[in-house]
């Protein structure tokens, strides 16, 4: 767009603002679209908005807003509509929920893995005390059976016999029974823990520009799976509680990216930057946004494991 061009656009829109009585906060209210990028529009800035996808983007949203006739005011300023792919490559997200270009990947440092395998080695090392209790119980009462059928042997040999076929019936009873127990046990675990896994959100809470799912239920023991899917061109971040990046990149036109989220994390935020054509799931269970045809979007999700 040229510079004249802007200008027109941008006196137009500020024009069909004041002539409803709107502030640019009202503006911003309804459009999701930062207050900065709405002025620089209507003072014909358009070098200062993130590039020229944002630029039709946000004239046709801001139009919307003030009630002109979008496909109108569009083909009037010879606005084209076609979808232009950005290039999102090297894009940020900040605290301000603004995309950006030039991020540059966090890499981990060697306290963050560390950190990270904490979990599991303290999961080992009960694994192995609980084998240890187990094996120590098993010990004692073999060595106090043994005993017994020494004291046992000590008696006439006639009185033996009948005792070893009486102990051996009563083992026999009490190995069925400790078998059919086993398999009641195991059947209850397996149901249970069938249940455990099944991923389930909640009810969601959209405010601003983030969807919140405050108490998903979600394994204990288990690594779930984020999957990531664009009819177009979509940068995407997702970070764990601790602001760990788990995956950052830009999806292209009907990509598909799936996010591992380990046992140990207790939730995840996910960064948008083109929520529009963007879909989510959790282990199978789709993730709704809300985010109402906003462009820049954020969800956040909370575990209950």
């Amino acid at each position: 767009m040229n510079e004249e061009r802007n200008s027109v656009i941008g006196q137009e829109l500020q024009k069909a603002r004041l002539d409803k009585g709107l502030s640019l906060d009202d503006i911003q209210q309804t459009t999701k679209i930062q207050k900065r990028y709405l002025a620089a529009i209507e003072n014909g800035q358009f070098d200062q908005l993130p590039g020229a996808f944002y630029e039709r983007a946000f004239v046709r949203q801001y139009a919307a807003a003030v009630g002109l006739d979008v496909a109108d005011f569009m083909q009037n300023h010879d606005i084209t509509t076609e979808q232009v792919e950005p290039d999102l490559s090297g894009a940020r997200v900040d605290a301000d929920n603004v995309t950006r270009a030039g991020m540059h990947k966090v890499e981990e440092t060697a306290a963050d893995k560390t950190r990270q395998m904490m979990p599991k080695i303290l999961i080992g090392v009960a694994v192995i005390a609980i084998i240890a209790v187990i094996w120590a119980v098993v010990a004692s009462f073999a060595g106090s059976a043994k005993q017994h059928s020494k004291n046992e042997s000590s008696v006439s040999v006639t009185t033996s016999k009948v005792s070893s076929v009486a102990s051996s019936e009563s083992k026999s009873t009490t190995d069925e029974s400790k078998k059919s127990s086993s398999k009641k046990e195991s059947s209850k675990k397996e149901s249970s823990e069938k249940k455990d896994d099944k991923v389930e959100l909640g009810t969601g809470t959209a405010a601003g520009n983030t969807v919140t799912y405050a108490a998903v239920k979600a394994p204990a023991d288990k690594e779930m799976t984020l999957n990531l899917k664009s009819t177009g061109a979509s940068w995407i971040q997702v970070k764990d509680a601790a602001g760990t990046v788990l995956w950052n990149g830009t999806l292209q036109a009907n990509g598909n990216q799936d996010v591992k989220i380990p046992a140990t994390v207790t939730g995840v935020s996910v960064s948008i930057g083109n929520a529009t054509v963007t879909t989510m799931s959790l282990d199978g269970s789709e993730v709704n946004l809300m985010n109402n045809n906003a462009i820049v979007w954020n969800a956040n999700m909370t575990f209950q494991r």
